[in-house]
């Protein structure tokens, strides 16, 4: 198996949105080392890690791989920068583990978006958090191969991106390149669309009532507080689409700010079911996965507009403001 295949076609995307998001989602500069082959039976757990699952074209797992003191400060500083809470804390509580999620969300879905344009049949699961040893052998189980890139943060310490790799399909392990033509750019932008659903030019009154969609806690919560700052207090929240189908019905909200990728209900079926009763409130739909069919699909049924992923203190405000004429 290539390195150099792995680290520059796979690999890369991944690396280039962890720099990018731990400057824009935790106000942290870094910069990686060259990767390397790591010894299976060599590997060890260093206290922490952000899982995801990879089938298809490679069977595997790619970890961002912590050590509990690195795994705090960068939980701390994003906190800080997504949420403005300046609550420092000594180990990873719920608030944390909420914080490092979507950061870990946000940097697997930015680089998934990418690495959909090179046709490698690479399919994530959900990420997932590992806080012990016992879980992280079972994951080692079937594992032939290890790439690790090694992640320092200025001032901070260190972490790393690992991928364990139990099997790689035979006609990428033979190609000597990737074709990465037409990769899409992953920067933060905005898109607005009408299609679908009435809007006004007119800045939505503070008085109507937002609601808030998404599977995270924390990205409610700092949604809410950007709504706050912009004047709009009367937000209603849900926590997957299923949710939300039941709020639209019994709340009637007037706005409504919605994730794409969640349990139980995705943002574009509820999406769907909203319009079945609902042709006129506007829905902006957060994504970290730009994915342009499902986009397009949201765009069919009626969407004012969507936003990719991640919103801080920062730039947060004005991007919710711009769709509500603020």
């Amino acid at each position: 198996m290539s390195l150099s295949i792995i680290q520059q076609r796979i690999l890369q995307p991944f690396i280039d949105e962890t720099l990018a998001n731990l400057k824009a989602m935790a106000g942290m500069q870094g910069h990686t080392d060259e990767g390397f082959t790591d010894q299976v039976d060599q590997f060890r757990f260093k206290g922490y890690a952000i899982c995801a699952e990879t089938h298809g074209c490679i069977d595997g797992v790619m970890l961002m791989h912590h050590y509990v003191e690195t795994a705090v400060a960068m939980g701390n500083s994003v906190r800080k920068h997504v949420l403005g809470d300046e609550e420092e804390f000594t180990e990873i509580n719920e608030p944390m583990a909420d914080a490092l999620a979507e950061w870990g969300n946000t940097v697997l879905g930015r680089a998934t978006k990418v690495l959909g344009a090179y046709h490698l049949n690479i399919n994530f699961e959900p990420p997932y958090f590992v806080f012990d040893t016992d879980t992280m052998t079972s994951l080692l189980t079937g594992v032939k191969d290890i790439i690790t890139v090694p992640v320092h943060i200025d001032n901070v310490g260190r972490f790393y991106f690992n991928y364990l790799i139990r099997s790689v399909n035979s006609d990428l392990a033979e190609s000597d390149s990737v074709n990465a033509e037409a990769a899409p750019d992953a920067d933060h932008c905005v898109v607005v669309d009408k299609h679908g659903a009435e809007s006004s030019d007119e800045p939505l009154d503070f008085s109507k009532k937002i609601m808030i969609v998404d599977d995270m806690k924390m990205v409610r919560t700092s949604i809410r507080h950007f709504l706050k700052k912009l004047g709009y207090e009367n937000t209603i929240e849900a926590e997957n689409g299923r949710v939300a189908v039941e709020m639209h019905k019994n709340e009637k909200p007037d706005f409504i700010f919605m994730d794409m990728v969640m349990p139980e209900m995705t943002g574009n079926e509820a999406l769907k079911k909203i319009r079945e009763t609902s042709a006129e409130t506007p829905v902006v739909m957060l994504t970290s996965v730009a994915d342009k069919d499902v986009i397009s699909e949201c765009e069919a049924i009626g969407i004012a507009g969507y936003v990719i992923k991640p919103l801080t203190v920062e730039t947060g405000p004005g991007v919710l403001g711009s769709f509500l004429k603020q």
